[in-house]
C-alpha cells in the first residue's frame, strides 16, 4: 500500500511544535530558523513564527551561549577554545560569546583540565615522558584547551 503524503501543518500547528522545541532545551536562533525550513511554510509566515519565539523568549541567543559553555565545560570537557568556535558557526555575536565564556569559574576550569589529562594519561603509551607529556598536550588542545594553560597543566603533573 502506498504510503500517503503528510498533511501540511497549519502555521498555528507549526508554532505549537517550535514553541516546544525550544522549551524542551535552549536553543539559538540559527537552530530555530533551520528547525522553521524543514516545514512547508511560506517565509513570511516563518518569520513571524521566529519573532514571536523571540518576542516570548522562548529563543534567546545569550541564554543559549551560557547554558551551551557550562554543558561544554562541565559535561563534554571542552575547552574555551572549541566552545567559542561552536558558538561562533551557531551564528552567535562575539561580545555574546565573550560575555558567556567569561562565567567559567577559572578553577573549576583548570581542575578539569587537570583531571582530563590524568585520565587520558592513563591510556597513554609514550617510551618517555617527554612524548608522554607531548600526547598529553595535542589531545587536551585537540579539546580546545588554551595551549600556555595545557602546557602549564602537563609540566605540573607527576606521571609515576
Amino acid at each position: 500500500m502506498p504510503k500517503q503524503a503528510a498533511k501540511p501543518l497549519t502555521p498555528d500547528q507549526v508554532l505549537d511544535k517550535m514553541a516546544k522545541y525550544c522549551a524542551y532545551q535552549e536553543r539559538c536562533v540559527k537552530d530555530v530558523r533551520d528547525k522553521l525550513k524543514t516545514f512547508d511554510l511560506p517565509e513570511e509566515e516563518r518569520t513571524k513564527i521566529l519573532d514571536y519565539l523571540l518576542d516570548s523568549r522562548f529563543v534567546e541567543d545569550k541564554r543559549f551561549a551560557k547554558s551551551f559553555v557550562r554543558g561544554k565545560v562541565n559535561q563534554s570537557g571542552w575547552g574555551l577554545n572549541k566552545i567559542r568556535f561552536h558558538l561562533m558557526q551557531k551564528g552567535i555575536a562575539k561580545d555574546i560569546i565573550d560575555e558567556a565564556l567569561e562565567l567559567t569559574d577559572e578553577d573549576l576550569y583548570r581542575q578539569r583540565l587537570i583531571d582530563i589529562l590524568k585520565t587520558k594519561s592513563k591510556t597513554v603509551k609514550a617510551e618517555n615522558d617527554f612524548e608522554r607529556k607531548r600526547k598529553l598536550a595535542a589531545y587536551a588542545m585537540q579539546k580546545g584547551f588554551e595551549a600556555s594553560l595545557v602546557w602549564e597543566a602537563v609540566k605540573s603533573l607527576d606521571f609515576e
